[in-house]
């Protein structure tokens, strides 16, 4: 963050110490606060078990100075305002079993065993920071863009269960899980959550008909107050509720830092903690996943943008910086981010007062916050995670395409019956099959044309283009498009059956496949292309593939071989002028060669005085092949007639290869629309092979025109022919493309 930019954010946090936003920004930072100490004392005592239950309050200690820093650091740097950060629940519960198997493994004294944990949760924060900031610093965040829609709903909606199994849990005192929820409907442990359902259902309802900044936490303090109302009523004293656990506490109510220097790290067993390599890089894995999700999580619920990559960079320093206070593993928290913002606080100064408040337990201890009603802040929750499994789950059944749907549910199954990590995996591979079969039915053909209406550049004579008229159906042209893998592939395949196999379609003898807009071929579909191979060798039919990159030529080259009919060309242009070749070449023999202009104009113009009028004017060259006719820029002073030999016209490109747009021979016109329209060259134009051609200048037209009018019409009607040729030829072709 440079000089600007802080000084920038300065002016913002001092902007929400305005009293408009002061009161609920208190509010809402007490109650993240809240939060955030029952989760840092949930996760030491999760962690700090068994052998390791005398250090628990240094356990509560380290959990809430990685708090803390997370959320000092985040709250600072992260792109979207209003984000809270802290301790997670999925490294916790990875932590806890390295714990275990630490305590189990090290039969020292109990300090080296704390010591030895201690050291290994801060290893796995560091590396955990040292990820996050590798990856946002080289911008991989954006792959979280890839994840499909479903499997990001997927996850809020199982955040909403963790959330409402979570808050069901903080009410009764007892694990709840799937297998043994009817636990919950025995009347003794009914009466422990079923106001916490009412104060939810409260907040639902009346957040979602009103929206007032101080409605949340009015509610929140109404509930409070109504607890105690309730309680006085009926006599009971404080200290019975507290002792009957309807109240957070008992907290500790001493210091709970515990400075890292005031251990001896001789004692760390380093065997132990290597034993739990495998551990710890699960941990770097769930926590890389869930950061991105919850990241994505935040954009939806938030309909704001969130620079994944800062959001990476600010989870990483937190981390960083928390590991040397051994801190727990940290990020943004995706529940109370969302509550933060459901209480109309978009800014950063709430997450910095929940840190100073934790800050303030850790230092001072916690027992001022055992007066909190368990109902009160297990409603909380409770709301939370209805909100998320109300839109995320059942708003989503009637706004999304219902395969979408079912994975979304799926996921929140899974979730709840198996685990987090195993709910976004099925989910993901879910959808991953749902892409495969919905692409697979996308037409990866782009074009389906016959020789008839799609012909190579090479401009034939009138005999040659009668021939290919009647023979051209015998070419059929498929130009295909996007990603083109098994279920692709193998519909393409079915396609040319169906065209050149059926009887109504007898007569095609080469398949044209065209990869130009192809961007990809993956491996197993190269098998539906080794079968199409297998039926054009057994119905004589010629296979020309063009425009294939060079990977994906050597892919299908390997699978079809080199035998067998078929061709390979760079681009369709080249395939299409071997084809039309092939089917020109019986006939080529019986054709009579033309030997001089003459004779050719006469087949145009068959007004003999037309053409003995029109020869005088032009002047003869004879061309090498690699002569420049036309330059592609130039002033049209003139155009050619191709008497024997091979001209191109190409388009230059710079740092390019020339791309040909025509290849003309005897007998054909060569610059008459520049010439006709005045406009420079749009092309220029080079002799192929040697030859003879003759040039008509402005001057002599204009004589010409002048001296022999017949003769000049007799060209004008000429080159109107020959336009209007071209342009019927393009409509049908157009006509075509749009069937």
């Amino acid at each position: 963050m440079d000089v600007a930019s802080g000084q920038n954010l300065f002016e913002k946090i001092k902007g929400e110490l305005s009293p408009k936003f002061l009161l609920p920004t208190l509010m809402a930072g007490s109650i993240v606060a809240l939060f955030e100490i029952v989760l840092a004392v949930s996760f030491a005592a999760l962690i700090f078990a068994g052998p390791l239950a005398p250090f628990v309050a240094s356990g509560i200690g380290l959990a809430l100075f990685g708090t803390v820093v997370m959320a000092v650091v985040t709250t600072l740097l992260v792109s979207l305002p209003g984000t809270i950060s802290g301790n997670q629940d999925a490294p916790a519960a990875v932590l806890a079993v390295i714990a275990a198997a630490i305590a189990g493994r090290v039969t020292a004294d109990a300090e080296s065993v704390f010591v030895t944990v201690v050291t290994a949760v801060a290893l796995t924060t560091l590396c955990t920071g040292l990820i996050f900031l590798g990856l946002g610093t080289f911008k991989a965040g954006r792959w979280v863009r890839f994840l499909p829609f479903p499997v990001t709903g997927g996850f809020l909606g199982g955040t909403g269960w963790l959330l409402l199994a979570g808050s069901l849990s903080l009410m009764t005192d007892l694990p709840v899980a799937v297998p043994g929820m009817a636990i919950l409907l025995q009347p003794d442990v009914l009466v422990r959550w079923l106001p916490g359902l009412f104060v939810a259902l409260a907040l639902f309802f009346a957040t979602r008909r009103f929206d007032h900044f101080l409605l949340m936490p009015g509610m929140i303090l109404g509930g409070i107050v109504l607890f105690y109302l309730v309680v006085w009523l009926t006599g009971v004293s404080p200290e019975a509720v507290a002792d009957a656990g309807w109240l957070l506490g008992p907290f500790p109510d001493q210091s709970l830092w515990l400075p890292l220097t005031s251990l001896d790290f001789g004692k760390v067993d380093w065997g132990a903690i290597g034993s739990q390599t495998g551990s710890i890089l699960t941990i770097l894995i769930i926590s890389t996943v869930s950061l991105l999700l919850i990241a994505g999580g935040l954009e939806l619920s938030t309909a704001e943008d969130v620079d994944l990559n800062r959001e990476l960079r600010a989870a990483g320093l937190g981390n960083l910086l928390a590991s040397f206070g051994g801190g727990l593993v940290g990020f943004q928290q995706l529940s109370l981010s969302v509550l933060n913002m459901k209480m109309g606080v978009s800014n950063r100064l709430a997450g910095l007062v929940a840190a100073g408040l934790c800050a303030v337990v850790l230092f001072q201890g916690a027992a001022v916050l055992a007066i909190v009603p368990k109902v009160v802040l297990g409603g909380l929750l409770l709301y939370l995670g209805i909100s998320f499994l109300y839109e995320w789950v059942v708003e989503s059944w009637f706004k999304l395409p219902k395969a979408d749907a079912l994975i979304i549910v799926l996921i929140v199954v899974v979730i709840a019956a198996v685990g987090f990590l195993q709910g976004v995996l099925l989910g993901l591979v879910a959808a991953v099959i749902l892409f495969g079969v919905n692409y697979g039915r996308t037409n990866v053909v782009h074009h389906e044309l016959s020789g008839r209406h799609m012909r190579s550049r090479v401009t034939r004579s009138a005999a040659e283009r009668q021939t290919l008229q009647s023979l051209s159906d015998q070419i059929h042209v498929w130009q295909l498009q996007g990603y083109i893998f098994f279920g692709t592939a193998d519909t393409l395949l079915s396609l040319i059956r169906s065209r050149v196999i059926a009887e109504d379609k007898a007569g095609v003898t080469f398949v044209v496949l065209d990869f130009q807009r192809v961007t990809g071929l993956d491996s197993t579909a190269v098998f539906s292309f080794q079968k199409l191979q297998q039926v054009a060798d057994k119905h004589q039919l010629t296979v020309v593939l063009t425009g294939l990159l060079p990977q994906f030529q050597r892919q299908l080259q390997n699978a079809m071989g080199e035998n067998g009919h078929g061709q390979w060309f760079t681009t369709l242009d080249e395939g299409l002028e071997w084809c039309e070749d092939a089917l020109l070449q019986p006939t080529a023999a019986a054709e009579p060669s033309l030997a001089t202009l003459k004779e050719q104009l006469q087949l145009l113009l068959p007004d003999g005085r037309v053409v003995d009028g029109l020869l005088p004017y032009l002047t003869r060259h004879e061309v090498q092949a690699g002569d420049v006719l036309m330059t592609q820029g130039s002033a049209p002073d003139s155009l050619f007639f191709v008497e024997s030999g091979q001209v191109t016209a190409q388009l230059e490109r710079p740092s390019h290869e020339p791309v040909r747009l025509e290849t003309m021979g005897q007998g054909r016109v060569v610059g008459e629309m520049g010439f006709y329209l005045g406009q420079a060259r749009t092309a220029s134009v080079v002799a192929d092979k040697r030859g003879v051609v003759y040039e008509l200048s402005r001057q002599k037209l204009a004589q010409m025109e002048a001296e022999a009018p017949e003769a000049a019409a007799g060209l004008h009607r000429l080159i109107a022919y020959l336009l209007a040729e071209r342009a019927t030829h393009l409509v049908e072709t157009v006509e075509a493309l749009q069937r």
